[in-house]
Formats: C-alpha cells, sequence, structure tokens
C-alpha cells in the first residue's frame, strides 16, 4: 500500500502557541484513517495544512507526490474533497442545485453525475427542498456529496457523525465504507466518537498537543485492545515468575497489577500463586475499548 499524505517535522504556530510541533505523520492510499485528539490538540489546523488553507511554519508534506511548496500541488488538491468543521452550501439552494453550483465552481464539463451523486447519498428524493430545512443528517450528506463532485481520490471529514442521532450515524458510516470498498476513496477522518470510529478506520493516528504520539494499524490496535484477564496481587514478581513457568503472555501494569493473554483455569492458578507464597486478590475480564487505549497512551505520554 503506497502512501498518499505524509508530513516531515511539520510545525505550525498562532503567534507563540505551537499548534504543530514536529507532525510526523503518513496516510496509506486506500485506507480511512482515523485522526484521534483531544479539542485543541492539532487536529483541525492540520487539516487545513493540507486542504492550503493555511501554509506551514516549517517542515514540509508531500500530497499524492506533490510537495507542499510545488507549485503544481493544486492538481493533487483538485482530486481532493474536504467537510472541514461544517458543511458548506448554499442554504437557499435545492441539494441538486448545490451540486450543479460545485461542478460550475470546480470547472467540470458538464453535471451528468449530479442525479448519480444524490442516490449515492441518500438524497434523491428532496426534490426542490432548500437546504437550509434539512435535518443535520441530510446537512452531512450533501456536504459530502459536494466532497465527491469531481470523483476525487481523497476525503477529509472533520467530525462527520457529530451531533447526529443513532440512525444518522449509522447512515454516514455505510456511506462511507461503501465510498472506500467500490471507489477506492481514501479518508482521513477526525472525530471524538471513538467507539463509532473503530467500526471504520483502518489506521489511526494519536495527536496530542500538536505531536503525533503514535501511528497504527486496526489490526495493531486490536492486538493492543484484545481480551484479557486483569490481574491484582500481592506480589507482582511471584505474578512473573508463575506467567514464565505456564507459557502465559502478560503485562505488567504497576506494582501489584498485569494483565494476562491466556485461557487460565482459576483453580489450577491458585494453587501456583499458593506456591509461590503470594495471593491473587482480584481476577476479572478486561476489553479494552478505543477511549480506553486512547486515555491510556495520553496518560502515558504525560507520565513519561
Amino acid at each position: 500500500m503506497d502512501t498518499l499524505f505524509k508530513s516531515e517535522a511539520l510545525c505550525k504556530n498562532y503567534g507563540r502557541f505551537p499548534a504543530l510541533r514536529g507532525v510526523n505523520m503518513e496516510i496509506p492510499r486506500g485506507s480511512i484513517y482515523g485522526f484521534v485528539g483531544k479539542n485543541g490538540a492539532g487536529k483541525t489546523t492540520l487539516i487545513r495544512l493540507i486542504c492550503g488553507l493555511q501554509s506551514p511554519g516549517s517542515g514540509s508534506f508531500t500530497l499524492m507526490g506533490y510537495k507542499n511548496d510545488d507549485a503544481q500541488i493544486s492538481k493533487a488538491r483538485r482530486r481532493m474533497g474536504a467537510v472541514v468543521e461544517s458543511p458548506a452550501f448554499y442554504k437557499d439552494m435545492s441539494a441538486r442545485d448545490n451540486l450543479i453550483q460545485q461542478c460550475l465552481m470546480m470547472g467540470l464539463p458538464d453535471y451528468k453525475g449530479v442525479d448519480e451523486l444524490l442516490e449515492l447519498v441518500g438524497l434523491a428524493d428532496t426534490a426542490k427542498k432548500k437546504a437550509r430545512n434539512f435535518s443535520l443528517g441530510m446537512r452531512q450528506r450533501l456536504g459530502i456529496a459536494i466532497a465527491l463532485c469531481g470523483d476525487p481520490d481523497f476525503i477529509i471529514l472533520d467530525e462527520p457523525t457529530n451531533g447526529l442521532d443513532p440512525q444518522g450515524i449509522i447512515d454516514i458510516r455505510e456511506l462511507i465504507l461503501k465510498l472506500n470498498r467500490d471507489k477506492g476513496i481514501t479518508f482521513l477522518i477526525s472525530s471524538h466518537i471513538l467507539d463509532e470510529l473503530s467500526r471504520l478506520a483502518t489506521h489511526y493516528g494519536f495527536i496530542d498537543k500538536g505531536v503525533i504520539v503514535r501511528e497504527m494499524s486496526a489490526e495493531e490496535l486490536k492486538k493492543e485492545c484484545r481480551k484479557s484477564v486483569r490481574m491484582k496481587v500481592s506480589d507482582i514478581q511471584a505474578l512473573v515468575r508463575v506467567m514464565e513457568k505456564k507459557g502465559f503472555e502478560y503485562k505488567i501494569l504497576d506494582g501489584n497489577s498485569a494483565d494476562v493473554y491466556a485461557e487460565m483455569n482459576f483453580s489450577e492458578l491458585a494453587r501456583a500463586f499458593e506456591e509461590e507464597g503470594t495471593a491473587i486478590i482480584t481476577m476479572e475480564e478486561h476489553d479494552e475499548s478505543l477511549e480506553a487505549f486512547y486515555l491510556e497512551l495520553l496518560g502515558g505520554q504525560k507520565n513519561a
């Protein structure tokens, strides 16, 4: 899988405030890249740099083969669409007229694909209804349809399911998956709804205080968030000895607890700990969510 976007030591300041501090980030072509971070972490700033709405203070990035200081980078940006912060459209126009206007603005030779786009995003039956009367979910779908004008290779969505009801979230999710699967469109999705993001993303980038803390694939994340048995014991070194003897995989969390990744017989385990002269205080199944992983990741960075 080749790279669609890659940044190197990307920095951006607002006055004395460092919004981005040496960001190194890589988005594989054909992926759905989940961009995770708190408010103020730098997500929107990076998105605005990619879209050409702002310029980096230092560092560089490559977008679809073009460097950010290449005069021809506009060619790459003509092959991308974006819905940043909130969908932009003409409120007094219908969905169809909004798409026609977007085609005209982009200098497209015709707008024969407009009706197909409306069908694709579920707005084919809106007829002459003005966009100002759309529900929030309909507005989000219209924003995605506008981003799809020109048949882009890359789409950026900033909080695409924010404020939607459960059915609206499902609709947007299914639309993104369909576009990625059927048209091969690469997505960068910034979202606070981490559980929903975990149903979409093939890759992740975690950003905090303007720094990419970690990048990983969905498969790597799944391994780190897999089910385990969380044990609290009176002697952590005794736990290490027992786990090593039994050949169980484990991860030490602190001075008296660990996650164990194995099927265990409690009676046998209790006897093994008794032979080591220590006690099991608690044992419980643990299935880490994306949100829990994220909080632990940031907590680890803060404590480092």
